[in-house]
């Protein structure tokens, strides 16, 4: 092996081509200290008590049978010893979502996938690949995955469980309070839940709003909607609209994967132009 753990043993057999294994008139020694021969192979054992590269050098002396001439041969070899270590790499954010699936990665150097061992709390994990899983969160707080086994000490990587961040409500392209021209305002079906900026497949939907008119010089007026899309009455109260009137988002709320209840989104505000 060119490549050891720390305090394993490295081994090399040493040994001299086009050599006959027959002949007896060799003697090989690395790093000064002679080797036993068998079959014109000798091996040669080292303990690795430090990590880095190490470097050792090996002498092969034959000697003719006949002229009783020795002949030297060397070289020197190089194996790298290393520390047994752990990662795991979330793949897109380093938080686990509540809701969602979260991919990760698992690795251990120095250590065989099938005795590394994968343990977790305040989470589930299945096995997603030889060194992937997909991690499923269902409680805010705190969660750890723990990496053993092949002579590796246990290793905790600790993560934060965190609910979907809060959608933003739009209406189109419209999610600040904004003048609207009438024709835009009255092509809007209804309220979307969007979420910017997160890197998961996840989709949020409006449970519910409430929309008031305010037409100039007359009274507000309130239709309650369920859903995203508007419902007949507010349909009705939309296509009303004509330029001055004032138009109110209310209690916006949607429900996100792994939400339990609904959250509040906050409010819109158009006035038409």
């Amino acid at each position: 092996k060119g490549y050891v753990i720390r305090g394993d043993k490295y081994e090399a057999d040493v040994f001299l081509s086009a050599y006959s294994t027959q002949a007896d008139n060799i003697s090989i020694s690395a790093d000064g200290r002679s080797l036993p021969i068998k079959d014109g192979i000798a091996h040669y054992e080292t303990g690795t008590s430090s990590p880095g590269t190490k470097s050792y050098k090996v002498r092969i002396n034959v000697t003719n049978p006949l002229t009783k001439e020795v002949k030297t041969y060397e070289d020197e070899f190089q194996y790298e010893v290393g520390e047994r270590s752990a990662s795991v790499q979330l793949d897109k954010m380093n938080v686990f979502y509540i809701g969602v699936p979260n991919p990760v990665t698992v690795a251990a150097a120095g250590v065989s996938s099938n005795d590394l061992k994968v343990t977790s709390s305040g989470i589930t994990m299945e096995k997603d690949g030889s060194a992937h899983y997909i991690v499923r969160a269902t409680t805010p707080g705190d969660a750890t995955i723990t990496l053993s086994g092949g002579g590796l000490p246990a290793t905790t990587f600790k993560y934060k469980v965190k609910r979907i961040p809060d959608p933003i409500p739009l209406l189109g392209a419209q999610k600040q309070p904004s003048a609207i021209p009438n024709g835009q305002f009255k092509a809007q079906g209804g309220i979307a839940a969007v979420l910017e900026n997160f890197d998961f497949d996840a989709k949020c939907e409006i449970v519910g709003y409430m929309v008031a008119y305010q037409k100039k010089r007359a009274d507000v007026v309130e239709k309650t909607n369920s859903g995203a899309r508007y419902n007949s009455d507010v349909a009705e109260m939309i296509n009303k609209a004509a330029p001055g009137d004032v138009y109110y988002y209310n209690d916006i709320k949607a429900k996100c994967p792994g939400d339990i209840a609904a959250r509040k989104l906050g409010d819109l505000v158009f006035k038409i132009r």
